[in-house]
């Protein structure tokens, strides 16, 4: 049988992720900060599905922690998914450091400390694979959000280098670019309802690429033309677009 790992389960797409490998039969280890919500999902899995599920309380901003959490396998999972996120006020980022900050560890630091430290055991096995969430908003800085975008371009660029530097020993890291999805993080947005995703829908599609070893997907391609668009845009036109 299958393990899976699957990091941030409570959230809003992680529930979907956990109930798709669930799906497939997989066994599973979810992690999360409340460990009512946890259990919630644990007895709701295996209530509709045969398959062992156990739960672990971890915040990705507690770093120290990690090397703790990693050693209570005895065999790492063969999968893991990590669907950690925060956004929040942008405008605060401007006048707060300490939300600075939190936009920046919560969504860069803590991630790639982590995929960093599960990476090296499954570089003893020689076999694993990583499914990373980041998101098409890393791809270019915008007036809106861009502290939260400059977090995920430094974690698309350090799971870039991850999976070269693995790739011969048989692990692979792979890459979500998600754009807008119907959750608490998106909630009040202007969202357009062709380009947006329902977390049910998301997580089945970030299930499917994670084992099919995708090394770096736009969960809803429209987004990989809309991006190349956006990348193309001269510096000296970009600066003077309105807000979007």
């Amino acid at each position: 049988m299958e393990h899976s790992l699957v990091i941030g389960a409570t959230s809003d797409i992680g529930i979907w992720v956990a109930n798709s490998l669930a799906k497939r039969g997989h066994s599973l280890t979810l992690t999360g900060r409340n460990k009512q919500k946890l259990n919630v999902l644990k007895n709701n899995i295996t209530s509709k599905y045969n398959t062992s599920v156990s739960i672990y309380i971890l915040d990705i901003t507690e770093m120290e922690t990690f090397d703790s959490f990693v050693s209570k396998f005895n065999d790492i999972p063969n999968h893991t998914f990590i669907l950690v996120g925060y956004y929040e006020d942008q405008t605060q980022t401007r006048i707060d450091v300490k939300e600075l900050e939190k936009t920046i560890q919560i969504n860069f630091t803590g991630v790639a400390a982590l995929v960093n430290r599960i990476s090296l055991e499954l570089e003893k096995k020689k076999s694993g694979t990583i499914t990373v969430v980041s998101s098409v908003a890393g791809e270019r800085g915008r007036k809106l959000n861009y502290a939260y975008g400059s977090a995920k371009a430094g974690l698309t660029t350090f799971l870039s280098g991850l999976r070269a530097l693995l790739y011969p020993s048989g692990v692979h890291i792979g890459t979500i670019l998600l754009g807008p999805v119907y959750t608490k993080m998106s909630f009040g947005h202007n969202l357009i309802p062709w380009l947006t995703l329902h977390p049910e829908e998301a997580g089945e599609k970030i299930v499917k690429a994670g084992l099919n070893k995708k090394d770096q997907v736009y969960i809803r391609w429209h987004w990989s033309l809309i991006m190349f668009v956006i990348r193309m845009i001269p510096e000296w036109i970009f600066k003077r677009l309105p807000a979007f």
